[in-house]
């Protein structure tokens, strides 16, 4: 595993989003599992979907850590975690049909349960971003999180007393008048849940602590990004976790001083958003937001754009670099850019297979993020843009001097941009920084300038070993 001297005298690492999530986290938190003895994952529930790529073989997780994939780490999901038993089971289904072990599973008996209700308000209320929602995952997370700040909320540990769990529901009931509530016919329908995590229930606040002063080396991994984050991000199109270092790490039990390397993932040289919420550097804004708000998948626009495909078990395969789509994002159409650089990079939601929306780099939301998350970051998609003519990032806009999470400001922000020419070389095997395109390069230390901040890896792929140590 090479390192670069980057983790001597670390033993807290945690990688977090810099942006609105859907940065690649997956791949380096299956990375940096290599390194570590323990990985916890401490914010959000089902509405993340890390992707690691393995032998050229998609794995997403929803809720288990990455570290799940390597042998004899222990994976915690953390007291901050909101879950839902049904899916967690299905993932422990998953991962006997590919006979990964999960005997070093740990569930925290503080984390809150997702039931029925939850889901079902959710989805009446949020979910559609269509129907003027946030545009949510429908999952039930931002309700159960509002349970557990009111003080209301089912934790783990509820689940495995009775006459607690009936109390408990029967304080929620007065607060979902229009939700059909009985808690034997709840816990009837979890019971094979329950006793299929029973086993992997833990006080992970505690044994993180003594995992610590034995001296493990702990991996946080971290969901969603910084800017979606309830504390930090463009309130109120937001989730309802802290995704910053400061709540990814009290989600495992830890502070954010007890973390000695946080890594911060940024898309470059373009970034994403699912969902509604103000993206000042998106292609064509107000067009993309509706069509991407519309329903539309990854089908639908490969055949619009007569882009061969072929679909094998749900997987769809076809040529990232195919010339339709190097075309659509040479187009003066910012609008089709936007399409063609979506299509390049495959930025369809991992959870829900939504249309991610598109646009440049904003340097000022990274500015932003490094002076909460911290100066080092690593660079992700940089291959998807080869054939790109050029590629810009934001650099200010005309109302704004720097970053503000005022939406009023924000959706009337008109971007300023830094261009940079584009390169047609294949990145996807180079191992040395020295041997990137010079455009890349020059554009690297461009944001490191701008940014205050360091670049210490660079994504060249989706493999764990497409990776580049500055």
């Amino acid at each position: 595993m090479q390192t670069n001297k980057m983790l001597e005298n670390v033993q807290t690492i945690a990688i977090i989003d810099n942006q609105f999530g859907d940065t690649g986290k997956g791949k380096f938190s299956d990375y940096f599992s290599e390194w570590a003895d323990i990985v916890a994952r401490g914010t959000g529930g089902n509405n993340a979907g890390h992707t690691v790529v393995i032998n050229n073989k998609k794995r997403v997780f929803h809720l288990i850590p990455s570290g799940i994939t390597h042998k004899n780490k222990i994976n915690i999901l953390g007291n901050g975690m909101v879950i839902d038993l049904k899916v967690l089971t299905q993932e422990l289904d998953e991962l006997e049909k590919e006979n990964i072990s999960y005997e070093n599973l740990m569930i925290s008996e503080d984390a809150h349960v997702i039931l029925p209700y939850h889901i079902s308000k959710d989805k009446k209320k949020n979910a559609s971003q269509k129907k003027g929602g946030i545009g949510s995952t429908g999952r039930g997370i931002g309700p159960c999180y509002a349970d557990k700040i009111a003080r209301r909320g089912i934790m783990i540990r509820d689940l495995l007393d009775k006459n607690i769990f009936n109390q408990k529901i029967e304080k929620v009931k007065e607060r979902y008048p229009n939700e059909e509530i009985d808690a034997e016919i709840i816990l009837k329908e979890l019971e094979p849940f329950i006793e299929r995590i029973k086993p992997f229930i833990r006080d992970t606040i505690s044994l993180i602590h003594d995992f610590k002063k034995q001296g493990k080396k702990i991996l946080i991994e971290g969901a969603q990004g910084l800017l979606l984050s309830i504390e930090y991000g463009t309130y109120p199109y937001v989730t309802s976790s802290d995704c910053s270092i400061n709540g990814t790490a009290a989600g495992v039990g830890l502070s954010a001083k007890d973390v000695d390397l946080p890594l911060g993932i940024v898309k470059f040289p373009y970034m994403t958003r699912v969902g509604a919420g103000p993206f000042p550097s998106e292609f064509d804004t107000i067009k993309s937001e509706k069509y991407c708000a519309a329903g539309y998948n990854i089908l639908t626009e490969l055949k619009e754009y007569n882009i061969p495909y072929t679909e094998e078990n749900k997987n769809i395969k076809y040529n990232h670099y195919h010339e339709n789509i190097i075309k659509l994002m040479n187009s003066d159409d910012p609008f089709l850019q936007g399409v063609g650089i979506r299509l390049a990079g495959d930025e369809y939601g991992a959870t829900t297979g939504r249309p991610r929306r598109t646009g440049w780099t904003d340097l000022l939301l990274l500015k932003y993020a490094v002076g909460i998350n911290g100066p080092n970051i690593i660079l992700t998609k940089t291959d998807v843009i080869r054939f790109a003519k050029e590629f810009k990032f934001v650099v200010g806009y005309d109302n704004l001097k720097s970053f503000k999470r005022d939406l009023s400001i924000l959706k009337n922000s008109k971007p300023k941009f830094k261009t940079f020419t584009g390169f047609d070389e294949d990145i996807s095997e180079i191992k040395e920084y020295n041997k990137l395109p010079e455009s890349l390069k020059q554009s690297i230390e461009f944001i490191e300038e701008f940014a205050d901040c360091k670049v210490r890896i660079i994504s060249v792929g989706a493999d764990r070993n497409q990776t580049v140590f500055k």
